[in-house]
């Protein structure tokens, strides 16, 4: 984003679709979110429906907090 400084992102903001994330750019992501949550996102987690906003990456992210506190 630091060439895109027009760009404005939300919730709502479609990632890849608009280019904001790529492929390299959702294993940082993916690396990032396991560390600062302390989670593990499996390989058939790994789908672009897990990653197209802001909003399907927070679900994904409650969906494992949510069964480690089952």
């Amino acid at each position: 984003m630091y060439d895109k400084p027009e760009v404005i992102l939300d919730n709502e903001s479609l990632l890849i679709e608009e280019e904001i994330i790529d492929s390299l750019g959702i294993f940082v992501l993916i690396s990032f979110i396991e560390e600062q949550f302390h989670i593990k996102i499996n390989p058939d987690e790994v789908l672009l429906d897990n990653f197209e906003n802001i909003d399907t990456i927070k679900s994904l992210v409650m969906s494992k907090l949510g069964s480690i506190e089952a």
